[in-house]
């Protein structure tokens, strides 16, 4: 049992300082962000779980870049609480918790809260498995199907960014 608990998160560490928020991954620093560039923040999950992190928390900066840090990340209650004094007070609680689904939510702006972050973006070949045999075949990369689609943050997040640059 000591063992696991001694064992290295393999989502990285982050850790704030003077205003600037850092993901360190492997001794490497992944992200910065100047917490004064955030206009937006949320979270999103998608279906990599459980191997592979699933859930993060997202910041739209004022050039309308966007980065995630996981949700799994070692010291996430020092981000979360800078979060809660910096914008919003209910910041180091999740409304994502229990969602295996690709889905996203806006935490701040609290005009936005509870809107959509992301919009998914079906390829042009896109081909979805409908009945039961067909998840079933497609579950095991048989068929001729194709579920890909590119993200892209939704309109509310594109006209918050245009009212803030006015």
């Amino acid at each position: 049992m000591k063992e696991q608990e001694n064992k290295e998160n393999t989502s990285g560490k982050v850790h704030v300082e003077t205003n600037k928020i850092y993901w360190i991954y492997d001794n490497k620093t992944i992200l910065e962000i100047n917490a004064d560039d955030i206009l937006v923040i949320g979270e999103y999950t998608n279906t990599d779980g459980p191997w592979f992190d699933d859930w993060f928390i997202t910041f739209v900066t004022k050039d309308g870049n966007w980065q995630s840090i996981p949700w799994y990340v070692d010291n996430r209650d020092e981000l979360t609480q800078f979060l809660c004094v910096k914008f919003q007070p209910d910041l180091n609680v999740s409304l994502m918790t229990g969602s295996t689904d690709w889905d996203s939510v806006i935490r701040y702006p609290l005009k936005l809260k509870g809107q959509k972050l992301f919009k998914t973006i079906p390829s042009d070949k896109y081909k979805h498995p409908k009945t039961f045999l067909d998840k079933i075949i497609s579950s095991i990369g048989l068929g001729r199907f194709d579920t890909s689609f590119t993200v892209d943050i939704t309109d509310e997040v594109k006209q918050e960014l245009t009212n803030a640059s006015r």
